[in-house]
């Protein structure tokens, strides 16, 4: 991982404040609508920030994950991870014979469940 400059922390830290308004906008709306949908646009919007955050603190899969060794958590993490793996393997060949937009984004919310379980047995490790 290369260290961010000064400028590139400044475009994140824009960036995530960005997203927040975006947020709070998705989230005006979602109120006054009730329509389901932007429930997970705002979830979205959600992992966007916590990815950016990362990106600025030098954490997760391209920076530092703190340890915390604790076997049976480890081991709890990995079995998850081995689970994820499976759905998105099994979803990925289902999709090949259902097109499906909705099950792309499903693919899409395993590939980024299965990098914050990788995350959490990193931790646990």
């Amino acid at each position: 991982m290369s260290d961010l400059t000064p400028q590139a922390e400044s475009e994140l830290r824009q960036i995530i404040g960005q997203v927040e308004q975006l947020r709070q906008q998705v989230q005006a709306v979602h109120q006054r609508t009730h329509y389901e949908d932007l429930e997970h646009a705002d979830l979205g919007l959600e992992i966007v920030h916590h990815a950016l955050e990362e990106v600025l603190e030098h954490t997760g899969q391209g920076g530092h994950i703190e340890s915390t060794p604790d076997r049976q958590a480890h081991q709890q993490a990995e079995a998850w991870l081995a689970q994820v793996r499976q759905l998105r393997g099994a979803a990925q060949s289902f999709l090949g014979s259902h097109p499906s937009e909705d099950l792309e984004t499903a693919i899409k919310a395993l590939t980024i469940a299965e990098g914050s379980l990788h995350e959490v047995a990193e931790r646990y490790e």
